[in-house]
């Protein structure tokens, strides 16, 4: 092997180095070791630098133009449920590491500093709060925990979750998302954050959702901004947005995710694609001119998504193409 051909084969390991830290660090399950572990190798050789700058130049083109359409978020995440540990995420380690690494995982970071308890992609897992109540998180969720003696709040950063409340305990326990709160009154319901709107569904008693509203807000009654749900009841609502007058719920297909189900009936085209990439550690961006607001109705396995994305293109008479570690198109 001649000097150039040692030097490009360096190259393309360290731009497979890059590459891999690129997925590590936005998989929001990074541990203290492993952002170490980054750190050090960042600095190691400017090669290294030059390399992690280009992949994340790359990563972030494909941001963009999953931004473009109505594709799921970009998300990595490492299929082990974790709690994710308190501290400043970017403390020491050379400035430059910690610039490089905050143009990473931009919006993320808030969410890792602030999150107690997470899941990955396609993992669920139950936790227990610290009133005894139940927080069961489906796939790629996070929930930060702020119990006070007034207050049991509970803010939704990402995904879904049912709790399992435990009732007979004084003060409030709310779950806060997207701008708004969800107050239970002794019961089991569900908050779900997609495509930029709340979804909340009671499975038993009652819940006041009310917004917009802050996580702390004493707040008032159905009449000041909010509505009361009872049992199969649903609402949502967007940030800045009051919630919508209640509507029935089918909650054995909303929470079908706790026994290894995904139900769509009647779902836009764009909703289930979004819901299904949620599963799954690519993006999916959808080709322009494709109407997406065709209604599919179909059940999947959580462990066989990507079986279910195919069948799901092939009914709007779509293709699919997979590039592993990157992303899923449909064209």
């Amino acid at each position: 092997m001649n000097e150039d051909e040692k030097g490009s084969d360096i190259d393309r390991r360290i731009s497979l180095d890059a590459r891999d830290w690129i997925v590590r660090l936005t998989s929001g399950n990074v541990s203290d070791v492993e952002f170490d572990r980054f750190q050090t190798w960042l600095a190691r050789s400017p090669q290294n630098k030059r390399a992690f700058e280009r992949e994340r130049a790359f990563w972030q083109q494909l941001q963009v133009l999953g931004n473009t359409t109505s594709a799921a978020p970009v998300v990595f995440q490492q299929p082990k449920p974790t709690r994710i540990r308190r501290r400043v995420f970017l403390a020491g380690g050379g400035a430059a590491a910690a610039a490089v690494a905050a143009t990473i995982v931009m919006p993320r970071v808030e969410l890792w500093r602030k999150a107690d308890f997470s899941t990955g992609i396609g993992e669920q897992a139950d936790f227990s709060l610290p009133d005894g109540t139940i927080a069961a998180l489906n796939t790629d969720s996070a929930i930060a925990i702020n119990f006070q003696t007034d207050l049991r709040l509970v803010e939704l950063l990402r995904g879904e979750a049912e709790f399992r409340v435990r009732p007979g305990l004084p003060g409030i326990f709310r779950v806060a998302a997207l701008g708004g709160n969800s107050d239970a009154l002794g019961t089991t319901f569900f908050v779900q954050i997609l495509e930029g709107r709340a979804v909340v569904a009671v499975s038993e008693g009652r819940v006041l959702v009310r917004g917009p509203a802050e996580p702390h807000d004493s707040g008032g009654g159905a009449g000041a901004g909010g509505v009361e749900l009872a049992a199969h009841e649903q609402t949502q609502y967007s940030r800045g947005e009051r919630p919508y007058t209640t509507m029935p719920v089918d909650i054995v297909a909303m929470l079908a995710w706790r026994t290894g189900r995904i139900i769509f009936e009647g779902r836009p085209f764009s909703s289930a694609i979004a819901e299904l990439g949620r599963y799954l550690p690519e993006r999916i961006v959808v080709a322009p001119g494709v109407d997406t607001s065709v209604p599919v109705s179909a059940i999947f396995s959580t462990k066989e998504v990507w079986p279910g994305v195919q069948a799901l293109a092939r009914t709007q008479g779509l293709s699919t193409r997979r590039v592993p570690g990157l992303l899923i198109m449909i064209s």
